[in-house]
């Protein structure tokens, strides 16, 4: 059975929140990537910033906010980054 991701809105149009089980950091640490080399500080953050359509991540927590690119559409970007985040949790 896959990872259940929980899928939130933010106030900006353009960034989702992603919630998974188990904390990615410590509470009270968190990462945020807008480059590729800064990707390598955290899996999760090295497969999101490869997925087309993608511009930045903040990770912290158990929680995971993506920022597409303007020019793309959520219709076509979500499933990528659900998919890249499960690749990366434990197989339970």
């Amino acid at each position: 059975m896959s990872a259940k991701i929980k899928v939130t809105t933010t106030r900006s149009v353009d960034t989702l929140m992603f919630a998974v089980k188990d904390a990615l950091l410590p509470y009270g640490k968190s990462i945020p990537v807008s480059q590729p080399g800064a990707a390598k500080l955290h899996p999760v953050a090295e497969v999101l910033m490869s997925v087309p359509g993608v511009d930045s991540a903040w990770i912290m927590g158990n929680e995971i906010m993506v920022t597409k690119k303007v020019n793309e559409r959520w219709a076509t970007v979500k499933s990528r980054v659900i998919e890249a985040i499960r690749s990366t949790l434990p197989k339970s």
